[in-house]
């Protein structure tokens, strides 16, 4: 019974990057699994699979709260305002198609993951929105591999 049970939430490389592709646009796809099988190769096939999409990598290890936006000023009519400028990984500012990529957002300082979340969860960022045909998935290992990948509950 224990076979059955892990043989249902298992999946080869090839479902999860179909599960990306058809439903990524809607859905931010998170794909969790053992270090070392692959994950960070979906970007490379989706991309191949989706010519017209730009490839995004963002790598959450690498990234601090002050890497994800930064504030920029801006005035209308005499009053000031603050705008929040993303980090160009993350492809935003490009108001194309994209396939983002999230990597290893267990990992993530805590701080990163929350920035992180509106994006994931609505497919924004402050006042850039993804396109609709735009994907984005995240990748992490699994918790109990021990290497720090976790995740809040309300992520």
């Amino acid at each position: 019974m224990a076979n059955q049970a892990t043989a249902m939430y298992s999946l080869s490389l090839d479902q999860v990057e179909t599960a990306i592709r058809v439903g990524g646009n809607k859905r931010t796809v998170l794909v969790q699994g053992h270090m070392g099988t692959g994950k960070s190769s979906l970007l490379k096939t989706l991309g191949k699979a989706l010519p017209n999409h730009i490839m995004c990598y963002f790598d959450c290890t690498t990234k601090d709260l002050g890497d994800i936006t930064i504030p920029q000023l801006q005035t209308i009519d005499e009053q000031g305002y603050v705008r929040y400028v993303t980090n160009e990984e993350l492809g935003l500012h490009l108001g194309k198609d994209i396939i983002l990529m999230v990597d290893e957002y267990g990992k993530a300082n805590p701080a990163v993951k929350n920035a992180m979340l509106r994006l994931l969860l609505e497919g924004k960022m402050g006042s850039y929105t993804l396109t609709d045909k735009s994907i984005r998935f995240a990748t992490t290992n699994l918790g109990a591999e021990g290497v720090g990948d976790l995740l809040p509950p309300h992520a």
